[in-house]
């Protein structure tokens, strides 16, 4: 009779363990969130950017999966070109309606190659998992 109490609180123990281990949020990097992520990728501010840098983006997400809140921060010190790239993007992205109340963090580093060229040229684009991209772009001389 004892053996049997002391395995039934073990079965209860583990099922209390697994249903508040079910139930802890997703961290801010897990892109579960995520529909579809438009990259910042047109280059039409970012390649003309002063400075290369990294976005870090805060994004919250509400009801329906809208994009509630997005706070942008840039470790350069002129941020507007590669800011103003990743907020346009990121504004035509989609997130899951069940994500309503959660976070993502998400960041974005660009590299400006020389020499600068006459027009936007594709970026070339990787992904470091779990929420990094590197984008690179071919510097855009000023007109």
């Amino acid at each position: 009779m004892r053996n049997r109490l002391m395995q039934i609180g073990v079965c209860a123990a583990a099922l209390f363990c697994e249903r508040a281990h079910a139930q802890i949020a997703p961290q801010k990097g897990d892109l579960s969130c995520v529909v579809s992520l438009d990259l910042p990728t047109h280059g039409i501010l970012a390649a003309r950017a002063p400075n290369p840098g990294t976005v870090h983006a805060t994004l919250s997400i509400g009801p329906g999966g809208r994009l509630t809140k997005m706070l942008l921060a840039t470790d350069t010190a002129r941020p507007e070109g590669l800011e103003a790239e990743v907020s346009i993007a990121l504004r035509g992205s989609d997130f899951a309606a069940r994500c309503d109340g959660r976070q993502i963090e998400l960041f974005f580093a660009f590299s400006l190659q020389d020499p600068a060229v006459d027009s936007i040229l594709p970026p070339a684009v990787r992904s470091v998992p779990p929420n990094r991209f590197e984008i690179t772009f071919r510097r855009v001389k000023p007109q």
